[in-house]
């Protein structure tokens, strides 16, 4: 039988694995904040997109609008796709394919995305990216619980 000191060890060694998982997945988190998107800086990226802007910034997301001048600016999103994991183009069977760190950098990514549309919110544009993205049930709610977790 093991002492109360004993169980006290095995429960601060626990809380201790925890807290060290746990600063991997921050440190994890931090890094893809400091590096998010650097691809945007090198061409064919940087020089299609400043084509693009303006009629990037006309287009609601999902729009066939929006989905014309993503055509226009197709070099560019390709070499972004293929450098940015945390989009579902980066991997052969997307989202299925994707960690959770990769669907938290996603979620990130598409409200900072949400304000640049003219009039669609990021709630409204939830939907759409879900049909687009084919995520399942499960994953639109962990989103969804996710945003109000940090009332988005």
């Amino acid at each position: 039988m093991e002492t109360e000191f004993e169980v006290l060890l095995d429960v601060i060694r626990h809380v201790s694995e925890v807290q060290e998982n746990m600063e991997d997945i921050a440190h994890d988190l931090k890094m893809r904040s400091i590096s998010h998107d650097r691809s945007k800086f090198d061409d064919p990226e940087f020089s299609t997109f400043v084509r693009t802007r303006p009629e990037f910034r006309v287009a609601n997301y999902g729009t066939p609008e929006y989905e014309a001048v993503v055509e226009k600016a197709r070099e560019g999103v390709d070499h972004h796709y293929a450098n940015n994991r945390h989009h579902t183009a980066y991997h052969p069977n997307g989202v299925k394919d994707m960690n959770l760190l990769d669907l938290l950098e996603m979620l990130a990514d598409w409200k900072a995305a949400s304000r640049r549309s003219p009039d669609l919110t990021f709630m409204d544009s939830l939907p759409r990216a879900f049909k687009k993205y084919e995520m399942d049930e499960t994953i639109q709610t962990l989103m969804r619980n996710t945003i109000e977790y940090l009332s988005w």
